[in-house]
């Protein structure tokens, strides 16, 4: 009876999916030779040499200093210091980009910490941070402990007989970097490139808060600034289908790849490397560990540094910041509740079709399919549908709510998948030997992923707390959250104030985080399969 949700479950897939390209088809003006001038136009031809150019040199900085930091990590992983990193290393993959871009100008800026005690500017000849530079520097800060933290997942999925065989034959230390360490390494690659120059691509708050102006302007940017400020719909929907034909190779090779995987999974295994203990590379690792945990942790380290001795000594009392607060905290709790309850139960449904392949590969293909698509086209399809209700606070919350989950399903039912299948195959004789039903089983089989579920709650919800794309389209005078209450003080040079609201933002994203994320480290992994 239950195969019959089969065909619900596609066609709510399908129809959300749907709706905001029947909003976009209907605004869009089919005149070939509009079309064509567009893409003939050198604008046009500048905004896809950025985007691209951007976004490869983003994600190959990214990952090529991931590497040297992972492999420090993993040569100490039984320490404790260095579980705490990998737990930040995991939370930089969720923190709101609009927190980077304000530890970018106070670190980085004319301002900022490094040009105030080290006369950066004037020593290399800077005249100003904005621009490709700021862009490289912030998406290096956010995706550069994202990929040390699957790479430390490679190299932690070595099996521990490997070591041991090599510790036998007395392999050097290069020998067993170059023979056993860096083929894990190699072999995730070009997924964790993948996955990096997609979200460098489809980079919405970095690019249009540090940008500096049109000159370094992205497809994202422009699609947003064509529909918001222009109203010239049929730009901004051909730039969007453009970005999603550039973004269908390289996401579908990241994502589709991690189906069913361990990368948002922390196995901890307890070892003693064959060449720790050597001083000279003992001091290394101290170095690279250091300095990469104060640059790349930079950011937040800033923003608490900022919030303590400038924002907190603000009065909390402040009809604004309340307002985007408590809409920021609607939103998100929502979405945490919804995308967990939305995942469980679709898992649920592909574990019990687990012999029907074809309709699990339909649905991880229509997961894959949400991620190709840039938050920014899903809130315009909605915003062009939505019409004049798009001032209604109602539908403001409820379309808002509604993207955010479209984005965060395919990760649930990542996290969640494999879990249940693996614990539905194991006692698959005992639900058959007590002939218990599919719905009562399942029940019995929530304890077991409790974790799991918590996790995705906790993933989703700092996520959304800290989202700026998708409220962009939505925000106005009496409408704000943190995030882009945080945008307008930082437009307006209000410093102080944004201390305040960026350290509550951090402060809240990070104790959701990291608590959650330490359930992995104790017992029973949260995730485990």
């Amino acid at each position: 009876m239950y195969y019959k949700y089969n065909y619900s479950v596609l066609f709510f897939f399908g129809l959300i999916i749907l709706l905001p390209f029947i909003g976009i088809f209907s605004k869009i003006n089919f005149d070939l030779e509009v079309i064509y001038n567009f893409f003939q136009n050198s604008y046009t031809h500048r905004l896809i040499y950025f985007s691209l150019y951007q976004a490869f040199l983003s994600a190959l900085l990214s990952c090529f200093l991931a590497i040297p930091f992972a492999l420090a990590l993993n040569r100490h992983k039984n320490l404790k210091i260095i579980k705490f990193i990998i737990s930040l290393c995991g939370f930089c993959f969720v923190i709101p980009t609009i927190l980077i871009v304000f530890a970018v100008i106070k670190l980085f800026g004319n301002n900022g910490f490094y040009n105030s005690y080290f006369n950066l500017y004037e020593n290399l000849s800077i005249e100003t941070i904005f621009g490709i530079k700021a862009i490289l520097i912030a998406h290096i800060l956010l995706n550069t402990p994202f990929a040390t933290r699957l790479f430390f997942q490679s190299l932690n999925s070595i099996p521990l007989k490997y070591y041991e065989i090599s510790s036998s034959l007395n392999i050097t230390f290069f020998g067993n970097l170059l023979k056993l360490e860096m083929p894990y390494i190699r072999q995730n690659f070009f997924t964790v490139f993948s996955i990096i120059f997609s979200l460098c691509f489809l980079s919405f708050a970095i690019v249009m808060a540090l940008g500096g102006g049109p000159m370094y302007s992205t497809i994202e940017v422009a699609i947003y600034q064509y529909a918001l400020f222009e109203l010239n719909f049929n730009k901004a929907i051909l730039l969007s289908f453009l970005q999603i034909f550039i973004c269908l190779f390289f996401l579908f090779i990241g994502f589709y790849k991690l189906k069913g995987s361990n990368f948002f999974e922390i196995d901890q295994i307890n070892f003693i490397h064959p060449h720790k203990e050597y001083k000279a590379i003992k001091i290394i690792d101290f170095l690279i560990i250091v300095f990469f945990s104060i640059f790349l942790f930079s950011p937040i380290l800033s923003v608490i540094y900022h919030f303590i001795n400038n924002g907190i000594y603000l009065s909390l009392i402040n009809e604004k910041f309340l307002g985007s607060f408590f809409n920021s905290l609607i939103i998100s709790v929502t979405t945490g509740i919804i995308v967990s309850i939305s995942g469980f139960i679709i898992s649920s449904i592909l574990v019990i079709n687990y012999k029907n392949m074809i309709f699990q590969q339909s649905i991880f293909l229509i997961s894959s399919s949400i991620i190709i698509i840039s938050p920014i086209i899903f809130s315009l399809g909605y915003f062009i549908i939505l019409g004049e209700l798009r001032y209604v606070q109602f539908f403001k919350y409820f379309v808002i709510v509604l993207i955010n989950c479209l984005f965060l399903l395919p990760f649930s039912i990542l996290i969640l998948f494999n879990n249940l299948k693996n614990i539905f195959l194991n006692f698959e004789n005992f639900q058959q030997t007590f002939r218990i039903s599919i719905r009562n089983y399942f029940i019995i089989l929530l304890p077991m992923i409790k974790k799991n579920i918590i996790f995705v709650f906790a993933f989703s919800t700092v996520i959304t707390f800290g989202d700026f794309t998708i409220i962009s389209f939505f925000k106005d005078q009496n409408f704000d959250t943190l995030p882009s209450y945080l945008y307008k003080l930082i437009s307006v040079y209000k410093f102080n104030e944004a201390s305040f609201v960026a350290g509550v933002i951090l402060i809240l994203s990070m104790i959701i985080f990291l608590l959650i994320d330490n359930l992995n480290y104790q017992g029973k992994s949260a995730i485990k399969t």
